[in-house]
């Protein structure tokens, strides 16, 4: 059985089995009985969305191989604890009838042992008759190893030496590999690493031996896989929920700062085309999510044609090229505040590392086998490596960024979005590093 098969299998079972207990709560319910009103279909269509939402948000549909039974029973118990109390809270602040009514709860307390019972016949019992393919993964080693492959099917397993692009089309495409492995064996840090950044950005899970953790645990989100030797890099710790939040919040905040802001902006491209001659808007291509090209906005704060004569070159402390106005901008990063359209966009995200032009990308990974990871992520106006850490000026101002950057990726979460936000505020008004 595939993953796709899988999924629908589990959450057609969970649908039946919250709609029964829907109707048993309707039909044990003392009001109105013989009648089932619009409003009670809808409340119930809504609360059935907001039951997936939370499975989905406790991570209830993951194939079934890679979670433990006892774990995801455990999760089950407590996504229903939550909701209920959830749902009863939200209905007696809000007065929903049918809710409220007394065949209600008790009808609905059915749902914590007839989901586990569902979810523990059909993971431990028919998971057995219909188990899902083994992931077909490529190892890369330098030599024999005794690890067990029993949770993979081995499709090939080659030297990091020998593994060129000819190879990597032949391989990945023609046996439809999933995953990559990499041994500990005879591998050099900067070696793994550059085996990780090559896949980083693909559709490609990672898998590690676990005698590499040493290495890679201060750089990547390391994850213990049920039943095998074998450790797992995450590369984005955000589950599915929590990207609608965080998309949910960007739009919230720039749909406030473009309210607020709007006689700024207004001001400052009037001043742009009173002081120099050129466009108020400086458009560049840069490089977003997954490594996606992007027109990026900003006001421009240099002279026109700035690079006509040098190429893509870093800014320095007392450039030259910065106009009179661009000095006032640049300090308070008032020049970044276009990019609220790109996030608006979807380029974009109100916090995440900086997008970089893709002419330094293709220089900056060359010395950098990590700087692709940046890429996991969407860009952002602000990030971690922005409040604590200056303008880039040279390649070792890079490193030390890209260590935020990670750190960031690494730790996202809503309420670390949050932390930075309020920091870059702090280090707009303060003027801290800033040129």
């Amino acid at each position: 059985m595939n993953r796709k098969t899988e999924f629908l299998l589990t959450i057609s079972g969970d649908v039946l089995i919250l709609s029964a207990v829907y109707f048993i709560s309707w039909k044990a319910s003392a009001i109105n009985t013989s009648v089932i009103s619009w409003h009670s279909i809808i409340g119930n269509f809504l609360i059935l969305i907001f039951w997936l939402f939370l499975f989905q948000t406790y991570e209830l549909y993951v194939p079934r191989s890679k979670v433990q039974i006892m774990n995801e029973l455990f999760k089950i118990f407590k996504a229903i604890c939550v909701g209920l109390l959830m749902i009863f809270g939200v209905s007696y602040l809000i007065n929903i009838n049918f809710v409220k009514a007394s065949g209600f709860i008790p009808s609905y307390l059915v749902l914590i042992p007839s989901i586990l019972v569902w979810r523990f016949f059909w993971r431990g019992i028919v998971g057995e008759f219909f188990k899902t393919p083994q992931e077909k993964v490529l190892i890369f080693q330098n030599g024999d190893t005794i690890n067990d492959y029993s949770n993979f099917n081995v499709v090939k397993k080659v030297k990091l030496s020998e593994f060129n692009r000819a190879m990597q089309e032949e391989v990945l495409s023609k046996h439809n590999i999933q995953g990559i492995v990499i041994e500990s064996n005879g591998h050099s840090m900067n070696s793994v690493f550059n085996i990780i950044s090559k896949f980083a950005d693909t559709k490609y899970e990672i898998f590690i031996s676990p005698k590499l953790y040493s290495l890679v645990y201060k750089y990547f989100l390391v994850q213990k896989i049920p039943d095998s030797p074998f450790l797992k890099i995450i590369f984005h710790p955000l589950s599915n929920w929590d990207r609608f939040l965080k998309r949910v919040m960007d739009i919230t905040i720039v749909a406030i700062s473009l309210v607020l802001l709007a006689p700024i902006l207004l001001l400052i491209s009037l001043f742009i085309k009173i002081d120099s001659s050129g466009p108020v808007f400086y458009k560049q291509r840069r490089l977003g999510f997954r490594g996606k090209e992007f027109t990026l906005y900003k006001f421009r704060s240099m002279i026109s044609d700035a690079e006509k004569h040098t190429g893509p070159v870093w800014a320095s402390k007392n450039d030259e090229r910065i106009t009179r106005v661009g000095r006032i901008l640049r300090p308070f990063r008032l020049d970044e505040l276009p990019q609220l359209f790109n996030v608006l966009k979807g380029d974009m995200s109100f916090v995440g590392p900086r997008p970089e032009r893709p002419a330094f990308v293709e220089e900056l990974k060359k010395s950098i086998p990590l700087y692709t990871l940046r890429l996991n992520v969407h860009p952002g106006i602000t990030g971690l490596a922005q409040v604590k850490h200056t303008y880039d000026t040279s390649i070792e101002d890079v490193k030390k960024k890209l260590s935020y950057d990670l750190q960031y990726i690494n730790n996202m979460s809503l309420k670390l979005d949050l932390k930075i936000f309020l920091k870059t505020i702090l280090t707009v008004l303060k003027q801290e590093g800033a040129h």
